[in-house]
């Protein structure tokens, strides 16, 4: 008798600048084959299409497939560029003043709910849609937060509902995101995720759609920024999930591939650089939200930085030989040529035969409309000013310094900025992967193209060609040492990466060794996984001062799809109890709060309430073999005084913790 044929998974993983893919015996968890394929941010769906093409399914294999996992880094690379869609925020900020300045601008409401979760003031559906009336046309979704939503989301409820009612948008409400306690932050991260619903949500679709015509109907499954797997109806309806969502596979993907139970993985993408341990084999969710460019976000994530410095990452020149890398990813020269055949730098050189403009780099950019959302043009909001850019644009790529002569319009920086936003427009720059793409590590781009414009920056510039090419490598080297800096002493607050006394810790870092060794050097003292396609380049070479052991594993280049199909569902659920002066007990399970006499009793109910809520989430989810783990952390805080005695009021918090792999 024939054995059965093994059951196998598909991991994807959209990145900025690539769409990685592999297939995964999911049994013997080995991986049968890979594909990566360039991200096309015009429409996510031609890139996706052509990394299925790559794997070259046949139809006993798709038979046999039984999950499809995906993780992405677009949510978190629109944060890193601070590119995401407008939206309104709805407060109630109860007694907390919120900050002159606080963005966005809030719109609040005189509704209120106390911290001990009693309503103080009753929702109110007029003012409600008084307030959003103004702003209903001009933004794609809403989002609300209010005070101690949290330990009472009730109020949040009914205002989405009206909301979703009376415009039919959607909307994101704070206490989804985290159950911490910090209302303006968690204020903060509602909009933030609100304003990365469209680009989410297209992604999703164009997967599904993808699939359908593939005939693959096996469950799909994404990773969540805890590091965690939800299915593809909570994603839908709850996309601000998929945040850190790529970051997270990485993690876990450099865990699989390298079997280093405690370590320090590295993985360098398109357009972010994202660092994170592992320990004990696992990653640890961050207290107090996740971390981007060193700006905390109240969202539930796993204890990863993420700094906005990649392969795309836009050339800057900070002075003379000054050389940096922004975080704003721009479309490489070398990679112009697929999206726009016929395109060359030999026309650009010769239009700027007799005006160099030295140390100007902006001189030598481009924009263009990208072909893939060409389609959109037509029915867009678009204002005059942009429909001339368009049109200006029309026969192909154009210097951006010579839009404003050729559309001969006002303003046309903020319609640039707008077109770009909305990814109707791409700019063409100078990128590390142009660098490297010059020296032959990126075959699959145009070396002649990457050579052409490195010629043409260093000629603008008054430099000799190797001369720029080393220091563009210095420049590379000087960033990657302080992300690695900043990402191992987790100074609060970070230094700003600019600040002159991280510049001269990372020349002491960098400085060549003599006779008495180096200036200064990091000891991290675990190892250092380095995955993803750029990681090797960038990092490798700075093991010297690190101190570190580095591992670059084998196929650490689609570590993200497979972190993405290896990863299982980790559910979270916690309570508080907390005294009430009075006397007795309450507990807070995020959705109201139950009175009980003894301190006791609230914690048998919290462990009761934790082990059926979460065994309710894994039958619902299909899991098999789950694990449940109780935390539990009792804190004297604090003490208040009564009239009669000194008493200790104690709060206690339980968590549970589920583990299990899809069925």
């Amino acid at each position: 008798m024939s054995a059965t044929p093994a059951p196998l998974g598909i991991g994807i993983d959209t990145g900025g600048t690539f769409t990685d893919i592999v297939l995964l015996d999911l049994d013997a968890r080995r991986l049968l084959r890979k594909g990566k394929t360039p991200t096309t941010h015009g429409d996510y769906g031609v890139g996706i299409a052509r990394a299925f093409a790559a794997l070259a399914l046949s139809p006993p294999e798709v038979a046999r497939l039984r999950r499809v996992a995906l993780s992405t880094t677009l949510a978190t690379n629109a944060v890193a560029e601070a590119k995401v869609h407008p939206t309104a925020l709805l407060m109630e900020p109860g007694d907390i003043a919120v900050p002159p300045g606080f963005q966005p601008p809030p719109l609040l409401l005189r509704s209120q709910v106390d911290f001990n979760a009693v309503e103080l003031v009753a929702v109110s559906e007029q003012e409600v849609l008084a307030r959003t009336a103004p702003w209903a046309g001009r933004v794609g979704s809403f989002a609300v937060s209010c005070y101690a939503s949290t330990r009472n989301p009730a109020h949040e409820r009914q205002i989405a509902e009206i909301l979703r009612r009376a415009y039919g948008k959607p909307v994101v409400m704070g206490s989804e995101l985290t159950h911490q306690l910090n209302f303006l932050q968690r204020a903060q991260a509602a909009a933030l995720n609100a304003g990365l619903l469209t680009l989410i949500v297209e992604w999703l679709r164009a997967v599904k759609a993808i699939l359908a015509g593939l005939g693959i109907g096996c469950p799909l499954y994404i990773v969540k920024g805890d590091g965690s797997l939800m299915d593809e109806h909570e994603a839908l309806e709850r996309p601000v999930q998929t945040l850190f969502s790529g970051p997270a596979a990485s993690l876990h993907g450099g865990y699989f591939l390298s079997a280093e139970r405690d370590a320090y993985v590295v993985d360098v993408g398109g357009t972010t650089t994202d660092m994170g341990r592992v320990r004990d084999g696992r990653g640890r969710l961050r207290r107090g939200g996740i971390r981007i460019n060193g700006r905390s976000i109240a969202v539930d994530g796993l204890d990863i930085t993420t700094f906005g410095l990649g392969g795309d990452s836009r050339f800057r020149l900070g002075g003379r030989e000054r050389f940096q890398f922004e975080n704003r990813r721009v479309l490489p020269y070398c990679r112009a040529p697929a999206l726009f055949p016929g395109w060359s730098p030999a026309p650009l050189e010769a239009e700027l035969a007799d005006q160099w403009h030295f140390g100007d780099p902006e001189l030598l950019e481009l924009v263009a409309v990208d072909p893939l959302r060409r389609a959109l043009v037509a029915g867009a909001d678009l204002t005059p000013e942009q429909q001339a850019l368009l049109a200006a644009l029309e026969r192909g790529p154009l210097r951006v310094r010579a839009l404003e002569t050729r559309a001969a319009i006002p303003a046309w920086g903020a319609a640039l900025h707008a077109l770009e936003q909305g990814r109707l427009a791409v700019r063409i720059g100078l990128t590390p992967t142009d660098l490297y793409c010059a020296e032959g590590h990126a075959p699959a781009f145009s070396r002649g193209v990457a050579e052409a414009m490195l010629g043409l920056y260093a000629r603008m510039l008054d430099v000799p060609v190797e001369s720029f090419r080393a220091h563009l490598y210095a420049a590379i080297r000087r960033q990657a040492m302080a992300v690695v800096t900043l990402f191992l002493a987790e100074w609060e607050p970070p230094p700003a990466p600019d600040s002159p006394w991280l510049e001269r810790l990372v020349e002491l870092l960098l400085a060549q060794a003599g006779e008495a060794g180096a200036a200064l050097a990091l000891d991290p003292g675990r190892p250092l996984v380095l995955v993803g396609a750029g990681a090797p380049v960038i990092f490798g070479g700075l093991a010297p001062r690190l101190g570190a052991k580095l591992r670059v594993p084998a196929d650490g280049e689609v570590a993200n799809a497979l972190g993405a199909i290896t990863s299982g569902f980790v559910l979270h659920e916690s309570v508080s109890v907390e005294p009430v002066v009075t006397g007795g007990f309450e507990l807070f399970d995020h959705q109201g709060k139950r009175f009980f006499p003894a301190f006791a009793d609230a914690m048998a109910e919290g462990r009761t309430f934790l082990r059926s809520t979460l065994a309710a989430r894994a039958r619902a989810l299909g899991l098999r073999e789950p694990r449940l783990v109780l935390e539990e952390e009792v804190l004297e805080d604090y003490a208040a005084f009564s009239r009669r005695a000194r008493k200790e009021l104690i709060i206690a918090r339980i968590e549970g913790i589920l583990t299990g792999d899809p069925a």
